[in-house]
């Protein structure tokens, strides 16, 4: 009688492993199918709360509340309908890269005045500081990435340094936002049509006795 109790015991429990290594086969299987899918129809599995920038001051926001625009085989986004036909009408006026090696640094210019006007425009005027636009003719924000995904420099130090053809030369220290990821500030503009822009990196110090 104890027998043919531990057979059937036996006989359940093995029946249930079974169950449950088919219904763990048949979820792995699932998802790989669904990965395949995803890969084959070209999709893109991103989190809910992955930014993009815009390219043409550089801030950030979720995807679905910008306006995006397909030019040259790329995908680029704004934050409202007229920095799109801005960029569109001229995309190299608002964004250039500086590659160095791997790490490339993207990079958005604007008039004062056009700045002052997208960030009235978004309602964000009061974040303006006058002190700090006093004087200058444009407004640079800059931000590195490697391999086509964004970076963290750290300590590090950025400067903007602008050479028109005369060789007249300004510089201006761009200060990190953490709020837009960004390196930013303000800079007179030396005279021109046409000018050299280049970004200077300054690391943090180690110290060597000799």
């Amino acid at each position: 009688m104890k027998t043919k109790l531990a057979r059937r015991v036996v006989a359940s429990f093995l029946a249930i492993t079974a169950v449950l290594v088919f219904s763990i086969f048949a979820l792995n299987a699932e998802e790989t199918h669904k990965e395949h899918s995803a890969h084959q129809h070209g999709e893109h599995m991103t989190a809910d709360d992955e930014k993009v920038r815009c390219a043409v001051d550089g801030m950030m926001m979720k995807p679905a509340a910008m306006i995006k625009v397909d030019q040259d085989g790329k995908a680029y986004y704004f934050c409202n309908e007229m920095q799109a036909e801005m960029f569109k009408k001229n995309p190299d006026k608002f964004l250039q890269t500086i590659s160095v090696g791997n790490l490339t640094f993207d990079l958005n210019m604007l008039t004062t005045d056009a700045y002052k006007m997208m960030m009235s425009h978004m309602g964000m005027g009061g974040m303006i500081k006058a002190d700090e636009i006093k004087g200058k003719t444009h407004y640079f924000s800059v931000y590195p990435i490697q391999d086509h995904g964004e970076i963290a420099l750290g300590d590090v130090k950025l400067a903007l340094q602008v050479t028109n053809t005369e060789g007249e030369t300004k510089m201006a220290l761009l200060k990190y936002s953490k709020m837009t990821r960004t390196y930013e500030g303000f800079i007179a503009m030396p005279k021109g049509e046409e000018h050299a822009v280049r970004i200077r990196v300054t690391s943090p110090a180690v110290k060597i006795s000799l």
